[in-house]
């Protein structure tokens, strides 16, 4: 009695093995253990859907954050920003700038870690084509001229039936190999979904890095211009300081000021020229950033600069902040963390996968011979063709190991992009409430500054009418002057908010690919 192995595969995964005892005496196969219920009809349906090849392992489901997103964001109070998802595709344009403009462009076609983002995206791209060419077969030519010999104490010679054998000639063969892998349980589609999920999500990280990269240009941008404004107005500011201090020495020399008044006007001096070093030196740096970030020397950055300056460094207003489900949509890198949510339950598939039975067909066509000159004889030819099975029988716990941890990577996956959007959300009411603060700010030290302003021309006023000295003008004019350092700090500070704003809320990436769309029960 003989044995063979019989197997039946079901488009759920399932292996059923069954145990063919073999009677030689009555030349039939009798099955024990296995008892087909399927008409031959279905039979051959099923194993034509198994041919299609049914992927096993969890399918991907979209994760479901209800409970997490909030309906609306938190806006101080008495601002009330629409909700419309109305956000400019080119962002940064609405500064009316054109040397943030085209910085900003020349950071997007130029910058060196783009440029390495892209060579990443190449390199995933051909990672997918390796993985997806496993679905076709696979064929290689080979040739070979030798000169074998057989061991005259070889089981080979001892079985040469006949006297004086030849054990050494010459081989010469030429053939083709063809092996073609058929993906019964979805071992190579699971691997084709994870690597198209995790170039979506290289793509989107790029995307990412685009909008952080425009977001620093203007932030630098914005901070150049301000730098550049408070060295001219702390200039003006030390002029005046040192004209108050040449009429507080005369004033103290003729004994109308104390020692105490003279000395404070000396203060006020160094003070004065103690601001405008550091201000130099935060604008060069400044300008360093920027030519790192637009891949340019400095003198050319900072001919753009000049060229395109503008008479204002007032940040835009931004009218329209979308819902925080936008932010789904729009954030590249919530949509990055969503795909390799979705690369890591494919991995499960695999892993699975790699559990269920193989089978290849291989075979093989050539020709062989010792004769040179009968190569191409009919009698040279040689091949062979056959289904190859390989069952993983017995393994240690490796592969359910292997199962094992590609779950608790998808678990990790899951944990990584709930915190990603909570850190989202967080990110975004925290650049909003910031920017509208600062709002509210630049307002009362604007009021404050146009106060001073009528004091400072109620100051010139009496000096032209001689009821009051120089001095007490140009006391005015250095308050003035203070008040306008603090309005351009504040200038500067809502424009980086409002920068930061723009990229929490994804700046212009808009839309996104059905397949990174979130769902909101």
């Amino acid at each position: 009695m003989a044995a063979t192995v019989a197997l039946v595969i079901n488009c759920r995964g399932d292996v059923i093995v069954g145990l063919h005892h073999v009677y030689s005496q009555e030349r039939t196969m009798r099955l024990s253990s296995f008892k087909p219920t399927k008409t031959p009809l279905q039979l051959a349906i099923l194993g034509l859907l198994c041919l299609t090849g049914c992927a096993v392992g969890p399918n991907y489901q979209q994760p479901d954050l209800h409970g997490s997103v909030p309906t609306q964001f938190n806006q101080i109070e008495g601002s009330n920003l629409a909700t419309a998802p109305a956000i400019n595709d080119r962002w940064w344009q609405t500064w009316n700038d054109a040397a943030i403009t085209q910085l900003v462009e020349l950071a997007l076609a130029r910058n060196l870690d783009l440029a390495s983002a892209d060579a990443s995206i190449k390199q995933a791209r051909a990672q997918l084509t390796m993985i997806d060419s496993s679905y076709q077969p696979q064929i290689n030519a080979d040739g070979r001229i030798g000169r074998d010999q057989f061991s005259k104490n070889s089981e080979n010679f001892a079985n040469i039936p006949f006297p004086n054998p030849k054990i050494g000639f010459t081989d010469y063969r030429v053939g083709l190999d063809a092996s073609w892998e058929l993906d019964l349980f979805g071992a190579t589609a699971r691997s084709v979904e994870a690597g198209k999920a995790r170039v979506a999500s290289i793509e989107l990280q790029r995307q990412d890095l685009s909008l952080r990269i425009a977001a620093e240009v203007v932030r630098n941008v914005i901070d150049y211009r301000t730098y550049q404004a408070r060295v001219k107005n702390a200039e003006a500011m030390l002029a005046d300081s040192k004209q108050l201090l040449e009429i507080a020495t005369i004033q103290q020399k003729a004994g109308l000021l104390s020692n105490s008044d003279l000395m404070d006007a000396q203060v006020a001096v160094h003070n004065t020229e103690a601001m405008i070093s550091p201000l130099k030196s935060a604008a060069t740096s400044t300008l360093l950033s920027l030519s790192v970030l637009v891949n340019q020397q400095q003198e050319q950055v900072s001919s753009i600069l000049s060229s395109a300056k503008s008479d204002s460094i007032d940040a835009t207003t931004i009218n329209s902040i979308g819902v925080p489900s936008d932010l789904l949509l729009r954030r590249p890198d919530l949509r990055s963390a969503e795909r390799q949510l979705a690369a890591a339950t494919a991995d499960i598939g695999v892993a699975v996968a790699a559990q269920y039975p193989q089978i290849n067909l291989v075979g093989n066509l050539g020709l062989d011979t010792i004769t040179p000159g009968k190569l191409t004889d009919l009698a040279s030819r040689y091949w062979s063709l056959g289904p190859q099975l390989s069952i993983p029988l017995l393994n240690g716990g490796r592969l359910s190991a292997q199962v094992s941890s590609k779950e608790a990577a998808r678990d990790a996956a899951i944990a990584n992009y709930r915190q990603a959007v909570l850190a989202a959300f967080a990110d975004t009411e925290s650049a909003l409430i910031r920017y509208q603060r600062e709002q509210q700010r630049l307002g009362q030290i604007r009021a404050a500054y146009s106060a001073q302003q009528q004091q400072f021309g109620y100051a010139e006023k009496r000096y032209q009418l001689g009821d009051t000295n120089y001095a007490n003008v140009l006391q005015a004019r250095l308050q003035l002057a203070q008040l306008h350092d603090t309005e351009l700090t504040s200038q500067q500070a809502l424009g980086e908010n409002l920068t930061a704003l723009y990229k929490a809320l994804g700046g212009g990436v808009v839309g996104a690919p059905e397949s990174a769309s979130i769902r909101l029960k």
